[in-house]
């Protein structure tokens, strides 16, 4: 059991240094939330890094255009709840040391 949840720990990590962002997915019970808090507590502990933070969303309860953003009946660009979170959590004056 041991070897297995490093090795998810591991996957979960490499996944994170090349996507701005991805899911974590498998049966109830089978470690995700314990794996993604082992992992953003680990990262958040190093020196001289950021620290992390896990923000949540649950796509169910709104739709795709409040998700992602739209075009106006103007023609004019209006953000989504995803792309807002995204620019707040990664603004220079947000990074934490």
């Amino acid at each position: 059991m041991k070897d297995s949840f490093n090795a998810k720990l591991i996957q979960l990590y490499e996944t994170s240094r090349v996507r701005h962002g991805f899911m974590v997915v498998g049966a109830s019970g089978c470690g995700k939330t314990t794996i993604y808090n082992t992992l953003t507590k680990a990262l958040s502990s190093v020196p001289g890094e950021p620290m992390y933070e896990i923000t949540r969303l649950n796509p169910k309860a709104i739709t795709g255009r409040q998700m992602y953003g739209c075009m106006s009946n103007l023609g004019e660009w209006e953000e989504g709840i995803f792309s807002q979170i995204w620019k707040r959590k990664n603004a220079k004056s947000e990074k934490k040391f």
